[in-house]
C-alpha cells in the first residue's frame, strides 16, 4: 500500500485517470488548485484504448504547460512565467505517428479490391498549423499529461516567487502524502453528494461536496470535502449513478440522469498488431470496403504497430448479420480481417490489444443537477471510436469547463452565468458529434439511414463526401459555441445592449463562439516570426486583441482606448480579484521591461486581462516607445508588427495580411476578445462605442471588484 494519504479538504475532486480526468487535474493545477485525483486502475494504460489527436485538440495542447522545472543561471527572474515549452504537446508528437493523408480502397468493376481515392486527412480550407491526426496509445497521451502536471507541481518549489501571495488553496498539500503526479490510485469512488446547507458545518458555505473514497487493496476509506467535484470517469461512470440515482436498466443507470439514445447491432473488433502484408498502404490511415464481407479501418500507430478496426460479420441463410458480441473473439477479428483484405495477404504477429464494441449514440440528459458535480467526457456522451471524436471532446470538455471554474473559485466570475455556460456549450457539441457519428458509422458499416443494409454493400462515392464535408468538424475546429453572455452574437446580451452597434463590424471574419484562426505576426521586442494564437500560454486570462490598423489613421482612437483602459471605469479595473490572487502559476506580466518600471507604476496589472497590439503599418516605420502608448506598450513582448505573408490572403502580399484574413478595417482597427479557451468572445470597433461595449460584454458574466464573493468559492 502507498504512504500516500488522502486530505479531508480540497478545492476539487477529480474522478477518472483517462485523458479527460488528466486534462482537468493539468488545467486546475496550473490555475493554482488543490485537486484530490483518483483513478481505480493502479496504474495508466499499458495498450490500446483511445489514440487519435485532432488538429484542434493539437493546437489546444500546444498551449497547455511547456513548464521548465531547469535552474535559471542568477536566479529566478520576478515576474517572469516558468512556462517556455511548447506545450504538453510536444512529447507527444514526439513519440506519435503522423497521418496526413488518407486512402479508400473499394471494389471496382475489375479488381476485387482496388485504391479509388485519396484524400488528405485535414483539407486545406482548414486553417490550422498542424494539418494532420496524430496517432499514439493512451497510455503514452496519459503519461505525457501525468508528466506535465509532476513540472508544474514542483514550480512551487523550484519558482516559489511566481506563486508569492497566490492564496490559492484551501489547504496547502502536505508533499510527503501526495504523490509527485498528483494522482492518487487505485482508489474508488464509493459515493458522493452535495450537502444541504447547514449552519453548524464551518464547510457548508464553501466546500458543500462530500465524497467517500476508497483504496482498492486496502479497502481504507476516507471521507473528503470539496468545492467542486468532477466526473471524467468513463460510459459507466460511478458519479453518475450517485449524482442520478436510479437501478440498472438496459445497461445504463437511470434516474435523475438518463443516457439517450440507441445502439444498434453492429458489431467492430480493434486490435493493434504488427503484422506482414504485401498491402501498399499499410502506412496509411486507410478506409476498405469489400464487396460483401464487410469494411476496415486501418491506421498506422507507434512501435510498428497497426490498428485494425474490423467490421464482425457473417453470412446466415443469405443474409448479412453481425456477430454477437460475446463470441466475437481476437481469432475471429483477424480471420474476417484477412478476409476482407483479400486479394492481400495479411500475416499477424504481436497483437498489443484487443477489444469489442457495439456501435450506438447516447448523450446524458444533464452534464450536472447542482453545478457543484459535473459530468465530462464519456460519462456524458457515448459513441462509435472511428471517426476518432471521443477522447478529443472529452479533453476539450474539461478544459472548457476548468476556466471557468477558476473565475468562480478565484471570486471573479458570476456562477450562475458560467457553471451553465458549460453544458450550453459543451452539450451542443456533443450533439453534433452524435449527429455525425450515427450516418459516419452506419454508412461505413454498409447500412443505409435507416440502419438497413445497403445491397451492393458500402456506397464508396456517398461515403467519400460525407469524410470531406466533415472534415472541418472531425478536424475540432468545427466544435462551434452559439451566442450567450461568453459570445458576443447578434442575440446575445452584450450586443442586444445599448453598445451592440459596435459589435461584430462589417466585414469582420473573426466569429465569436469560433476558436482564433491562426495568424503568423513579428514580435517587435526581438524580431521573431510567432504564431499569435500560440504567443499567451493557457493562463486563465482574457486576451484583448488590439488590432491598430494603419497608426496614421487610428492613433488617435488607440491613445484614446490606451487612457480609457487605466480610467475607474474600464472593464480592466472594474473586474478585479483581491490583493495578492493570480489568475494561475504561470502568469505574471512576463513582458513588462525594466526601463518601464515608472510608467508602470500607473498601470496596476490585472492578472485575468493581457493586451497583445498589432499593427497593421510595417514595423519599421514606428517605436513602441514613440508610438505606441502606455498601457498597451507596458505589454512590450506582446506588441506585433503584421507584414508576414499568408498564404490564404496572397493577394495582400505584406500589407498587414493578418489584418486582412480576420476582416479587420486598416483605417478604423478593432479589438477582439479572446477567451481563456482560445475562443473568439467579442469584436467591437476600436472606437469609444466598442470599449464601452466591452464593459457590457464583460459585466455579463463577471463580478465587479469589490463584490461579495464569499458564498461563491
Amino acid at each position: 500500500m502507498s504512504n500516500f494519504q488522502p486530505q479531508s479538504v480540497y478545492d476539487v475532486v477529480v474522478v477518472g485517470g483517462g485523458p479527460a480526468g488528466l486534462m482537468a487535474s493539468l488545467c486546475l493545477t496550473t490555475y493554482g488548485f488543490n485537486i484530490l485525483h483518483i483513478d481505480e486502475r493502479p496504474h495508466t494504460t499499458t495498450a490500446g484504448r483511445a489514440d487519435g489527436i485532432q488538429p484542434r485538440t493539437i493546437e489546444v495542447l500546444r498551449n497547455i504547460g511547456g513548464v521548465s522545472t531547469a535552474p535559471i543561471p542568477g536566479g529566478p527572474i520576478a515576474g517572469h512565467s516558468p512556462v517556455t515549452g511548447s506545450g504538453v504537446a510536444k512529447k507527444m508528437i514526439s513519440q506519435g505517428v503522423r497521418v496526413y493523408e488518407v486512402a479508400f480502397w473499394d471494389p471496382t468493376a475489375t479488381q476485387k479490391l482496388a485504391r479509388t481515392r485519396r484524400a488528405p486527412s485535414c483539407p486545406d480550407f482548414v486553417d490550422v498549423v498542424d494539418n494532420y491526426t496524430l496517432l499514439l496509445h493512451q497510455g503514452l497521451i496519459e503519461n505525457a499529461f501525468l508528466d506535465e502536471i509532476t513540472a508544474v507541481r514542483r514550480v512551487e518549489i523550484i519558482h516559489p516567487f511566481v506563486l508569492i501571495g497566490l492564496q490559492r488553496r484551501t489547504v496547502l498539500p502536505n508533499a510527503t502524502r501526495m504523490p509527485p503526479n498528483g494522482l492518487f490510485r487505485p482508489y474508488l469512488l464509493k459515493d458522493c453528494r452535495t450537502l444541504p446547507a447547514d449552519a453548524s458545518d464551518p464547510l457548508s458555505g464553501t466546500h458543500p461536496v462530500e465524497a467517500v473514497i476508497e483504496h482498492a487493496d486496502s479497502k481504507l476509506q476516507h471521507t473528503v470535502r470539496a468545492r467542486y467535484l468532477l466526473g471524467c470517469d468513463g460510459a459507466k461512470s460511478h458519479v453518475r449513478r450517485c449524482i442520478a440515482g436510479g437501478q440498472v436498466g438496459d445497461g445504463e443507470w437511470q434516474g435523475k440522469i438518463t443516457m439517450q439514445g440507441e445502439a444498434t447491432d453492429i458489431i467492430w473488433g480493434v486490435l493493434d498488431a504488427r503484422v506482414t502484408t504485401n498491402f501498399p498502404d499499410i502506412k496509411y490511415k486507410c478506409l476498405i470496403h469489400s464487396k460483401s464481407e464487410g469494411s476496415i479501418m486501418i491506421i498506422p500507430r507507434e512501435a510498428n504497430l497497426v490498428r485494425f478496426y474490423v467490421q464482425l460479420q457473417t453470412s446466415e441463410g443469405g443474409k448479412v448479420v453481425s456477430i454477437a458480441r460475446d463470441k466475437a473473439t481476437q481469432d475471429i477479428c483477424i480471420a474476417r480481417a484477412k478476409k476482407i483484405f483479400e486479394p492481400f495477404n495479411l500475416e499477424f504477429g504481436y497483437v498489443d490489444w484487443f477489444s469489442v464494441y457495439q456501435i450506438g449514440q447516447r448523450i446524458a440528459s444533464q452534464y450536472t443537477l447542482d453545478h457543484r458535480i459535473f459530468l465530462g467526457g464519456d460519462a456524458t456522451h457515448t459513441h462509435s471510436p472511428q471517426a476518432g471524436q471521443g477522447m478529443n471532446i472529452s479533453m476539450l470538455d474539461m478544459y472548457s469547463l476548468a476556466w471557468k471554474l477558476n473565475l468562480v473559485m478565484k471570486g471573479l466570475g458570476k456562477p450562475e452565468v458560467l457553471l451553465p455556460s458549460y453544458e450550453h456549450e459543451r452539450r451542443g457539441v456533443a450533439q453534433e458529434l452524435l449527429k455525425f457519428d450515427a450516418a459516419y458509422s452506419r454508412l461505413f458499416s454498409g447500412r443505409a439511414s435507416d440502419a438497413t443494409h445497403l445491397t451492393d454493400g458500402v456506397d464508396a462515392e456517398k461515403f467519400i463526401e460525407m469524410f470531406k464535408q466533415n472534415a472541418f468538424f472531425t478536424s475540432g475546429c468545427g466544435a462551434v459555441y452559439f451566442g450567450n453572455e461568453l459570445n458576443a452574437l447578434p442575440g446575445s446580451p452584450a450586443v442586444a445592449g445599448r453598445h451592440g452597434a459596435a459589435f461584430n463590424p462589417p466585414g469582420g471574419k473573426l466569429i465569436p463562439g469560433h476558436r482564433l484562426t491562426p495568424g503568423r505576426v513579428t514580435r517587435t521586442a526581438d524580431g521573431n516570426q510567432v504564431r499569435l494564437q500560440q504567443e499567451v500560454k493557457m493562463n486563465g486570462a482574457f486576451r484583448i486583441h488590439v488590432f491598430a490598423g494603419d497608426l496614421r489613421k487610428t492613433k488617435g482612437a488607440l491613445d484614446r482606448f490606451a487612457a480609457f483602459i487605466d480610467s475607474p471605469a474600464s472593464f480592466f479595473n472594474r473586474h478585479r480579484v483581491r490583493a495578492g490572487v493570480f489568475s494561475s502559476i504561470v502568469d505574471g506580466p512576463a513582458a513588462v521591461m525594466n526601463h518601464t518600471a515608472t510608467a508602470s507604476n500607473a498601470h496596476v496589472f490585472n492578472p485575468f486581462f493581457t493586451f497583445l497590439t498589432i499593427v497593421g503599418t510595417h514595423w519599421y516605420e514606428w517605436e513602441v516607445d514613440v508610438d505606441i502608448p502606455s498601457p498597451l506598450r507596458l505589454y512590450r513582448s506582446q506588441v506585433y508588427g503584421d507584414s508576414l505573408f499568408d498564404r490564404r490572403v496572397p493577394e495582400v502580399g505584406t500589407n498587414a495580411p493578418v489584418h486582412h484574413k480576420y476582416g479587420v478595417d486598416l483605417g478604423k482597427g478593432a479589438i477582439v476578445v479572446v477567451r481563456p479557451d482560445s475562443y473568439v468572445g467579442a469584436v467591437v470597433e476600436l472606437s469609444e462605442e466598442g470599449w464601452l461595449g466591452l464593459n457590457d460584454y464583460f459585466a455579463g458574466f463577471l463580478d465587479r471588484s469589490g463584490s461579495d464573493v464569499k458564498a461563491k468559492i
